[in-house]
């Protein structure tokens, strides 16, 4: 796994860590791992175990092929990654009428700008 690839992995574990107003304490009982583990996971410092992935995907409730969807584009920084899956985070918890409004407000804002 490249540093790429372990950096988007510990956003993506923050990201849902954090929308389910888990602590990193939280998380690594349920994953039977130390909190500093998680940090350093989080952090993209260590290349986890795959029993660890899998202990998380199941926790989340998410395949591992989208926990692991290291298709990054390589231009893109960490910040707007981080960025990218926190709204995606957001929108995937919405009703169907608010999803349909926010389309809506992207395409405005994306026909504005471009």
């Amino acid at each position: 796994m490249n540093k790429n690839m372990q950096k988007y992995l510990g956003l993506r574990v923050k990201t849902l860590r954090e929308k389910a107003h888990l602590t990193q304490e939280e998380l690594s009982v349920a994953c039977d791992v130390s909190w500093r583990t998680i940090s350093n996971l989080e952090r993209g410092r260590v290349m986890p175990e795959l029993a660890l992935i899998l202990k998380i995907s199941a926790y989340f409730k998410i395949p591992l092929e989208d926990l692991l969807n290291v298709n990054i584009a390589e231009h893109k920084s960490l910040f707007r990654i981080e960025k990218e899956l926190i709204v995606i985070e957001k929108i995937k918890s919405v009703n169907d009428s608010t999803l349909n409004y926010i389309s809506e407000q992207i395409d405005l804002i994306l026909k504005h700008f471009q």
